[in-house]
């Protein structure tokens, strides 16, 4: 019975032994998994909000082009359009968060009014809290009152309810003027 004792410490002795092992194996892989998971943080931090673009492969020969039923694809027609288009300050007015030159790009949706959760927030009296928005609809842009006190004036006439807007057009809100550019 003592020799049945004697082989199971034995055992157990020799199993002590892997175990330290598998626990530095263990420990090892939990490091190596920390590490790449860090880099990959760190690649992201780097690159910021910026997308990745892949260059175009130079597999076209000069003799080869493309098609002229294929087109570039809608959307990325759209996203040059909407980079393009912006609202210039003309003058500021006596709003003081405006600077006369600056460009606001219009992207999707801006909206104008003396409440913080707009885009472009225009510090004076003569604005409501949610004034106007300009939106895209399909190709083109508008310019929408949204129901404000003193209204939206569009090269010198008040307007009713939306309106499309194009490059050159002059914007006034409450003392403040803007030019559609783009």
């Amino acid at each position: 019975m003592l020799s049945n004792i004697y082989l199971a410490t034995i055992n157990l002795s020799g199993l002590g032994q892997l175990s330290g092992i598998f626990k530095y194996i263990i420990i090892g892989i939990i490091y190596v998994i920390i590490f790449f998971a860090l880099g990959i943080m760190y690649k992201d931090l780097k690159s910021g909000d910026k997308k990745q673009v892949r260059p175009q492969s130079h597999e076209r020969s000069q003799n080869q082009e493309r098609p002229q039923n294929q087109e570039r694809p809608k959307q990325e027609a759209r996203v040059k359009q909407q980079i393009s288009v912006g609202l210039e300050v003309i003058d500021p007015g006596i709003s003081k968060t405006l600077k006369t030159g600056s460009v606001v790009p219009i992207i999707r949706e801006v909206t104008i009014g003396r409440k913080e959760d707009n885009v472009v927030v225009i510090e004076e009296g003569y604005v409501s809290g949610h004034h106007a928005r300009i939106f895209q609809r399909n190709d083109n842009y508008v310019l929408e009152d949204l129901k404000s006190t003193n209204g939206t004036i569009l090269n010198g006439e008040k307007i009713g309810n939306k309106v499309y807007i194009r490059s050159g057009d002059k914007i006034k809100i409450g003392t403040t003027l803007f030019r559609v550019i783009g």
